[in-house]
């Protein structure tokens, strides 16, 4: 399934990272730029640049040669406004900027207070003409003043379904904080492969395998990750695979490590980890046995499975996986809208992915730690408001999920999982990614 942290840059970032160093996501218009006072005086090029962004970001026309050749061959007039146009639609209006910090006369970070969020930006102007942008950066989103209660609002006024758990853990006791639908079922895409991690970790833990285990990567996989592309058979140790798994969803890995670890230890670890209803793992499906049965040419093959229950499923699908090839999949069909939410997936309710995280809290060592720390689905400026901040998501068309295991700079730990199913529409990512930074930073001490 693709990883949503991918998903979420392509769509509030579309491509960018240019010659210079260009980043952006989403905003629209207001009134004149509102500036906080600068080191330098009003006229000073940095300040006119950073009031040039302000205007840009509510939404207002600016002269296009303010940036540099490089730039502008890189991002078009309309691409800049479609990223203003999505800035706003999830954090609201830009109101003012509240503070610019230069680092040296062509570098500087500045803040600025939308509506939902605060904003963080990095700026550099040419060396040899600092009247001219060369990169513009947005590092990440904060939440403004807002309650979780609020949060859990926007969350409830999504379309479809969406469900939630926010828990602390006190003293080894699971305590909730707040909720929706967090005993609900839900398809969780790409958040499954925690599982598989924590059986991985357990393995290696009481001796059965070591983290430097080498061993052949296959069956491969469709995108996304990266391994998909490397040579069949490939040589590779488990810690690689576990970690292209969690840090970039990959799904050649994560196929990988299923077939080396075992269905049976699997369906186990989800059983042991205090999935509610570990049936819905019978069996332990792969990423391409799973896109491979939501494909219409597989129709047949799919009705004859979700006809069986149990190990009668288990059984039937052992037959037919020579049928279900990356050859037999179309992929246009799955990524264009949501394709058997309720039927084909990995289900478990936020509930059942809160007692996965404390497993693991409880469990992992660091090294499984440090993989779930890899990408912390937030980005920087949230990530610094914790001690520890482990992640892992999923997404397909129609299917969210956003789950969290932090430790806080006071040693206080929280678990977030928040999961939106859609059967209509696909959902908007970055949008739901935003209420989750959210919450995190309302639950942070810092």
């Amino acid at each position: 399934m693709p990883n949503h942290a991918k998903g979420y840059l392509k769509t509030l970032l579309l491509a960018l990272f240019f010659s210079s160093q260009i980043l952006l996501p989403q905003g629209s218009a207001i009134a004149s730029p509102q500036l906080a006072p600068a080191p330098n005086s009003a006229d000073a090029p940095m300040q006119r640049r950073i009031n040039d962004i302000f205007a840009l970001l509510q939404g207002e026309d600016i002269k296009s040669d303010i940036f540099n050749q490089n730039f502008r061959n890189a991002v078009s007039t309309e691409q800049l406004r479609l990223i203003v146009s999505q800035l706003t639609s999830q954090h609201g209006k830009p109101l003012t900027i509240l503070s610019i910090t230069e680092r040296d006369p062509n570098y500087a970070t500045f803040r600025v207070q939308y509506e939902k969020s605060i904003g963080q930006f990095i700026i550099s102007l040419e060396p040899n003409d600092p009247n001219v942008i060369s990169g513009f950066r947005i590092t990440g989103f904060a939440s403004a003043d807002s309650s979780i209660d609020e949060v859990l609002q926007s969350i409830a006024d999504l379309p479809g379904r969406t469900g939630v758990s926010v828990t602390e853990i006190k003293n080894g006791t699971l305590l909730s904080i707040a909720g929706k639908d967090s005993t609900s079922r839900f398809a969780i895409a790409s958040t499954f492969k925690l599982y598989i991690l924590a059986e991985l970790d357990r393995q290696i833990q009481s001796g059965q395998r070591k983290w430097s285990d080498v061993v052949r990567l296959g069956p491969k996989s469709h995108p996304s990750g990266v391994s998909q592309d490397w040579p069949d058979n490939m040589p590779m140790t488990l810690q690689t695979l576990a970690t292209l798994m969690i840090s970039v969803s990959d799904n050649s890995a994560t196929d990988t490590l299923i077939r080396i670890l075992g269905q049976d230890a699997l369906q186990s670890i989800v059983r042991k980890a205090g999935h509610n209803k570990p049936s819905e793992f019978t069996p332990f499906l792969m990423t391409r046995q799973v896109t491979a049965l939501k494909t219409p040419g597989n129709a047949a093959l799919r009705d004859i499975y979700l006809g069986q229950k149990g190990e009668k499923r288990s059984v039937y699908l052992r037959q037919i996986d020579p049928l279900l090839t990356l050859e037999s999949i179309d992929f246009g069909f799955l990524t264009a809208r949501p394709t058997l939410v309720n039927e084909i997936e990995w289900f478990a309710s936020p509930d059942d992915i809160v007692r996965l995280l404390a497993y693991l809290d409880d469990n992992a060592s660091d090294t499984a730690r440090e993989i779930m720390a890899i990408n912390n689905g937030a980005g920087p400026l949230a990530a610094e408001q914790w001690q520890y901040l482990g992640y892992k998501g999923g997404s397909e068309a129609g299917v969210m999920s956003l789950n969290f295991l932090t430790k806080s700079w006071q040693g206080r730990k929280y678990i977030i999982s928040m999961h939106w199913n859609d059967v209509n529409q696909p959902v908007d990512e970055g949008r739901f990614l935003a209420l989750a930074t959210r919450l995190l930073n309302l639950l942070s001490d810092r």
